[in-house]
């Protein structure tokens, strides 16, 4: 037993209490354990030791049931860890338990609620992930993001988002949606655990993690910023254009330079090439495992599947093409500025659980695999949080979560909401 394990013990006991007290109402895990002994006992001494961290239903777990929050895997037990998983243990991570994901990380939501609202969606597809942050169960937790499945859920919980560089972290172990835009990321109570998992488990040690909270919390105040508003400006909820631009009008007052940029591309021309390669790619991931137990599936995923089933091998392979050439030039639009500045969503989290909400703002960043950090804003006057995204360069993620850090010193800081059983 390591020096480590009375803060290991109060980390983790502190969790198991909180997810006890409140799980019930906000349905974040699938899974969790009955007894947490083992992995204790087997905790290495490392930059993430004693840590809880919740792991999407989407990602392999060789000792916790995964079902990639589908009724046709309700007794999947993978044989080993996703790579991801292994690393954290070797961080010294605790694997707290599975969190909730829509089906297959798609739009088929499951039953976690909004911490904020439990009568509004929590957002998707990591949906348990963020709520389990944003009521202080756990401080970090796995998601993923073919789309906006990071940075959305952050966002409408309150809370921070990080979606790495594209390919920095393996997805070996993450039920594929579609491999060509598929993201590993983490949400988180705090930047700094982002900076962390960054140091330790992106690059791998490569680059130095701010060695406590108190380094990291200044942050790097950016020069200049680019603002995007893209051609569907006119259609975001008026309430989320106000938050963006009191926004920019607190970085001007600190003497930021705030600048209009667009990304070399109209966003509906992003959202057409997305939604080609994610329809082809699900239906080539997913169609054969469900084959025969279609009935099981939720009806966003069959309808998702026989789109892709349309789309021929050639109009994917010219789609793939335009992505890498897309790709290719992606840092053009970051020229002369250190971060871009967008909305995370048309609107605040929407009531019901029936749609996870709108994430075509978070597609250019997915689509050119540039990283990107949700940042908590404020709240609309029905208490529901607002989120900026910040989008930084490629492979230059800790710069962006530098950048991230200092403007959410300048921005409204979000108590933990008030839950419905913490007052029962």
């Amino acid at each position: 037993m390591h020096n480590s394990n009375i803060e290991t013990n109060t980390r983790l006991h502190t969790a198991i209490a909180a997810a006890d007290r409140l799980d019930n109402t906000l349905h974040c895990f699938t899974f969790r354990p009955a007894d947490y002994a083992s992995q204790i006992t087997a905790a290495v001494c490392g930059p993430l030791t004693g840590i809880p961290i919740a792991v999407k239903d989407l990602i392999d777990t060789a000792d916790m049931p995964t079902t990639y929050g589908s009724a046709v895997f309700q007794d999947n037990q993978p044989e080993k860890d996703a790579w991801i998983v292994t690393k954290l243990k070797e961080a010294g991570a605790i694997i707290f338990g599975k969190t909730v994901t829509t089906e297959f990380a798609w739009r088929d939501a499951g039953p976690t609620v909004n911490p904020w609202n439990t009568a509004h969606t929590p957002g998707g597809s990591s949906s348990g992930s963020a709520a389990a942050v944003s009521a202080g169960i756990v401080d970090i937790a796995l998601g993923t993001q073919t789309v906006g499945s990071v940075i959305r859920p952050a966002s409408y919980c309150g809370v921070y988002g990080y979606k790495p560089t594209f390919g920095l972290i393996p997805t070996e172990g993450v039920h594929e949606l579609a491999g060509s835009l598929d993201h590993l990321g983490f949400i988180v109570s705090d930047l700094y655990w982002a900076a962390v998992c960054f140091a330790h488990i992106v690059s791998d040690g490569a680059i130095s993690a701010p060695s406590s909270p108190g380094q990291f919390a200044p942050g790097i105040k950016p020069r200049r910023l680019g603002i995007y508003r893209s051609s569907q400006w006119p259609y975001v909820q008026s309430d989320v254009q106000q938050n963006f631009d009191g926004v920019i009008r607190r970085l001007a007052a600190q003497g930021v330079e705030c600048v209009p940029v667009d990304l070399g591309h109209d966003i509906l021309t992003f959202s057409a090439l997305i939604s080609k390669i994610l329809a082809r790619e699900a239906y080539m991931a997913i169609s054969e495992g469900i084959a025969g137990r279609e009935n099981l599936v939720g009806p966003y995923l069959r309808e998702l599947i026989a789109f892709g089933k349309t789309i021929s091998a050639q109009q994917h392979e010219a789609a793939l093409n335009q992505l890498t050439d897309l790709r290719a030039e992606r840092d053009i639009a970051l020229q002369g500025v250190d971060a871009i500045a967008t909305i995370t969503s048309p609107t605040t989290a929407l009531k019901g659980l029936e749609k996870t909400g709108d994430a075509s703002f978070c597609m250019p960043a997915t689509l050119l695999g540039l990283p990107a950090v949700s940042v908590p804003s404020g709240f609309s006057d029905d208490f529901l949080p607002y989120g900026l995204q910040l989008i930084g360069r490629s492979h230059d993620d800790l710069a962006l979560l530098n950048t991230a850090q200092w403007v959410s010193t300048i921005l409204p800081t979000l108590a933990a909401p008030a839950l419905p059983s913490d007052k029962m």
